[in-house]
């Protein structure tokens, strides 16, 4: 049964114009948060064509990702404290100039092609691996900044950062489309499209102006720990972050664990060759990402629950998806489960964020944001490692192992809040 809305914040409702600039900044920050994920996406997908064609290595190619995924994790935090102390704007600016520049090296480097192939390592480390690695950890925590400062009850601000992970999916479903439909015109051709779209993205960021908010500037935020904290923990001295943190990790591990052995699984329960193998692959990753979209862009912020409901709600749906997944069912059905698990995971990681949004006040948003998206990245750099090593193993283990990331972050639910 669907709790009762949650009940607003106590501060003086503010109409009007107010209120239109805080949606308009919300949906600038949201912009150039979708406009980097794009960036991200469509530049990983030429990284394989464009190493090749330079004759280098596969494990360049992999180094490269790799310290794009570091990149994230190390400086998240830091960009996050950078949007609380300078307010969101110059790191959204900084967030949209440095994916520009750095898609923008990358389509030098593939239209210079392989005459300079000696130094096309090095710029790719640089464009790809630093500047689009410091974007995405820069345009997660400012975005969040302004959407916490447009809302002025915790079911609010719930439904905004639930509207910014359906972004994130969106901003991947859109790259990979560019990837596909402009690689036929030339292998720079996505990566230019993603330099224009962030140019754009520049000039709305530079628009917004005050629309986007000023350091500390959450309005209406319900403040449950805003103390100074000399230590450097940071955000996670509050417990209520540090339970949201390890929940968020375990979410997003048992997603990576499943991502990375899925491709192997199909293969073998179902005796498929490669082309049939892929194909199935695609469609049930492409289920999950409809799911979570969806759950996150329209069911979270219809819903209206408070964060630990939905964390709690989504851990047991992912539980039990991932049970179901571990049993030899036919193809059709597990497509089916994968929608299901995807939108468990939606739910499940927009609670997260918001736990650990509403445990602090509004001068630590970006902090406990840059926590936040540093321990989702450091999954991705673990979680196929440990999916393709367990399943070396056992082909069910990888599934057993997320079925245990779910556990935890079930129990850390249950431990916390209402």
């Amino acid at each position: 049964m669907p709790s009762r809305p949650l009940p607003s914040v106590a501060v003086p409702p503010q109409v009007g114009p107010v209120v239109g600039a805080r949606r308009g900044g919300a949906v600038v920050a949201l912009l150039a948060l979708g406009a980097v994920g794009v960036a991200q996406v469509a530049t990983a997908a030429v990284l394989p064509a464009l190493t090749r064609q330079l004759g280098l290595a596969d494990w360049q190619a992999g180094a490269v990702t790799s310290l794009s995924a570091a990149v994230v994790v190390l400086s998240s935090p830091w960009w996050g404290r950078r949007a609380d102390r300078r307010g969101p704007r110059p790191v959204l600016l900084a967030a949209v100039l440095a994916g520009a520049l750095g898609a923008g090296v990358v389509a030098a480097v593939l239209a210079a092609g392989p005459a300079h192939a000696g130094w096309a390592w090095a710029l790719l480390l640089l464009a790809r691996g630093l500047g689009i690695g410091a974007a995405v950890a820069a345009a997660g925590p400012a975005t969040q900044v302004v959407l916490v400062a447009r809302s002025r009850t915790q079911a609010e601000r719930v439904g905004w950062i639930a509207r910014a992970g359906a972004v994130r999916g969106l901003a991947t479903a859109v790259g990979a489309g560019l990837a596909a439909a402009l690689a036929g015109l030339g292998t720079a051709t996505p990566v230019l499209a993603t330099v224009v779209l962030l140019a754009g993205a520049v000039v709305v960021v530079i628009a917004a102006g005050g629309r986007l908010g000023g350091a500390g500037a959450a309005v209406g935020a319900p403040v449950a720990d805003d103390r100074p904290r000399a230590d450097r923990l940071g955000g996670l001295a509050v417990p209520g972050v540090r339970a949201a943190v390890v929940a968020s990790v375990a979410v997003f591990l048992a997603l990576a664990l499943v991502q990375g052995s899925v491709g192997f699984l199909v293969q073998d329960r179902y005796d498929l060759g490669p082309a049939r193998a892929t194909a199935l692959t695609g469609g049930l990753l492409l289920a999950a990402g409809v799911g979570s979209m969806l759950t996150q862009g329209l069911l979270v912020p219809r819903l209206r629950w408070a964060p630990w409901r939905l964390v709690r709600v989504g851990s047991a749906l992912a539980l039990g998806a991932l049970v179901v997944y571990l049993a030899p069912v036919p193809a059709a059905v597990l497509v089916g489960v994968a929608a299901v698990f995807g939108a468990a995971v939606g739910g499940a990681a927009a609670g997260c964020t918001s736990a650990a949004s509403v445990a602090v006040g509004p001068g630590s948003q970006g902090d406990v944001a840059g926590l936040v998206n540093a321990g989702n990245a450091a999954t991705f750099v673990l979680g196929p490692l440990l999916a393709t090593s367990a399943y070396g193993l056992r082909p069910e283990a990888p599934a057993v192992l997320a079925v245990l990331a779910g556990a935890v972050a079930l129990a850390a639910a249950a431990r916390s809040g209402r």
